[in-house]
Formats: C-alpha cells, structure tokens, sequence
C-alpha cells in the first residue's frame, strides 16, 4: 500500500510520520509532500531520510491512502486531485461539513469509511474529537439532550509557530502577535478562529456542528461551547456539562466509559489528568466526572487529550489502518 502525507513538515504532520513508523501494515517509506518552499527537507524514517517532494498534479498518482495536514486552502486543491485514486483522510476543516463526506472517530462511526477504496474521509476539529468520545458512550446508552463544553486548548494546537511564539514569551522576549491575537504567555484568551455569529469564534461554531455530525444528531441536540487558548505547550482540556435523556449516576457512567475503546477513567470523582500527564499519550481521559446537584439526568466531567495524537495524527492514522487492514481482509 503506498502512502502519502501532505503537510509533512508540520507538526501534525512529522507526528503523523513518526506514527506511520511504527505500524506493521506500513511496509514502504510514506512519499513526504510539502509546499514549494517545504520542497527538499529532510524528515527522520526508519533510520533513513525522507525528501519532501513539492505537491504536484502528479504527486498522488499510485498513492492508495493520503493523509492531509496542509490547512483548508491547501486541502481544497489537492484533495479532490488525489481523492481521484487514492482515500485522502484530510485534517482541515474543508469539508467536515459537507454531507457527501464521513467525518470520522474510528471508536464511534468507523464503519463509515469500510470498503472505501477513493475519496474523501474528515478528521474532525482536535477539541471535538476527544468531547465526542466521552459523549458517545453517554448517547449510546442513556441518549443526550445536551452537551455545554468549555475548552482549554494548547497553543500546539496553532501549529509549530504558535510553539514558538509561547516558548519566545516565556524566554521574556516581547509579544510578537505573529499568531495571537494578544500575548499568551502567562495568560488566557477567549478567542480561537475567526469571529462569526452572534459573539462566536469559528473554533466555538466546530465543536457544535462536529460533535452533532460524529453522534449522528440534528439540532435536537443542544451544544454550546467556549473555546479558549491557554499557555500550555499541548494537550487540550475541556470542562463538559453533558444533559442525558434519563436519569443516570456518575457510576454507571464511569462504567459506560471505561468500557468505551480509547477512554480512559478517572478512579474517583476528585481524580482527574492534567494536560501534562496526557501529553505523548493517544487515549482520552475522563475524570472529574460527577452529578450535576441540580439535575439527576446531568453529568460534569473533565476530559483531557493530546490534540497532536488522538486530536489529529493519531485519528487519522487509525483511520489509515482501518482503511488498510480492511484492504488486506
């Protein structure tokens, strides 16, 4: 199976490499894409060298899975190019939204892209990949009414800039605003996205749209989120308020979870993960979890992911194999 990767010199897209290293399935070197400028670094594989080639018209002939980490405009030109032959798993926005395409969490709705053999498949928003999974075992189970969510995101989520800038304010070098809108180091900022709506930023407006669409739910599902950027280098946090159909305990929704694929539990509801113990690690984890003393049908939790792996590379890799062994069957 012969594999490329677009974007291969991002963040997103050097961990989707180091992924793609050490999965049985993957038994030649990915061709490593980048833009113009990107054309000719050199990337670590397998004790070698990868080249990154520029994306060309030809660049996806003979390719059978593409995954894409490029951003929307890039992915808008070349996905429909390499989806011609090839299954693209795309990590932009640009068609999670399009009712033609699966936005996919392998755990919950995998099904979706078996037997693809050409086209295109949506990794969803990084934040709402990791609420979806602590949410599917609730809607699987008891169905849910609503899901209010506030978000704590790293800034590597802004991508290998966005690092930097951090790491250049903590080093007291002065606010650049190369990548935030304000300084944040030492700080937080309630604005992820472009502003849209009536008071929303377009990270916000994901998360509602995303999470209905990987759960299967129209509007009947109510969805509210506050998206805000803080200083920490990765792994996004989220304070979830999650309104069930029926009546449910923190323990049999703690039971629900833990026997959910790639969700961790919390042992006790005092207990939680930080953004720090999650880093490097490709589950979800869920703690925090408690009644809502006002509604017996409401539950609040604390949900943690590393947005590099299970928010974006580590998704579409699990995609990737899915898509692959299914191939091999």
């Amino acid at each position: 199976m012969r594999i490329a990767v677009l974007g291969a010199t991002g963040l997103v897209g050097r961990t989707m490499l180091g992924l793609l290293e050490d999965c049985a399935w993957v038994d030649g070197p990915p061709l490593a894409l980048a833009s113009p400028r990107s054309g000719g670094q050199r990337l670590p594989w397998r004790g070698t060298e990868l080249v990154c080639a520029a994306v060309t018209e030809r660049s996806f002939e003979g390719i059978d899975l593409a995954l894409f980490s490029a951003g929307g405009a890039t992915s808008r030109q070349w996905a429909p190019v390499a989806a011609a032959g090839a299954v693209v798993i795309d990590n932009s926005s640009a068609w999670r939204q399009d009712p033609r395409i699966p936005l996919v969490v392998p755990e919950i709705n995998g099904q979706l892209v078996d037997g693809l053999r050409a086209g295109i498949v949506a990794n969803p928003n990084c934040s709402t990949i990791q609420v979806a999974q602590a949410m599917a075992p609730l809607e699987r189970a008891w169905g849910l009414d609503e899901v209010h969510v506030t978000t704590f995101q790293a800034v590597s989520g802004a991508g290998q800039k966005a690092v930097a800038e951090l790491n250049r304010q903590n080093a007291g070098e002065a606010p650049s605003g190369s990548v935030f809108p304000r300084p944040i180091a030492h700080n937080v900022i309630p604005a992820i996205g472009a502003a849209v709506g009536d008071g929303a930023y377009d990270e916000e407006e994901k998360v509602l749209r995303e999470l209905r669409k990987i759960l299967g739910r129209d509007e009947s599902l109510k969805v509210t989120c506050t998206a805000v950027r803080v200083p920490v280098l990765n792994a996004h946090s989220a304070a979830v308020r999650a309104v069930c159909a029926r009546p449910v305990t923190p323990g049999e929704a703690a039971a629900a979870l833990a026997a959910w694929p790639g969700v961790e539990v919390a042992p006790g509801p005092h207990d939680y993960a930080t953004p720090r113990e999650m880093d490097g690690r490709r589950t979800v984890h869920v703690g925090r979890l408690r009644q809502d003393p006002n509604d017996a049908r409401a539950l609040l939790c604390w949900v943690v992911a590393d947005n590099l792996l299970k928010g974006a590379a580590w998704n579409a890799v699990q995609i990737a194999e899915r898509l692959a062994t299914g191939a091999r069957r």
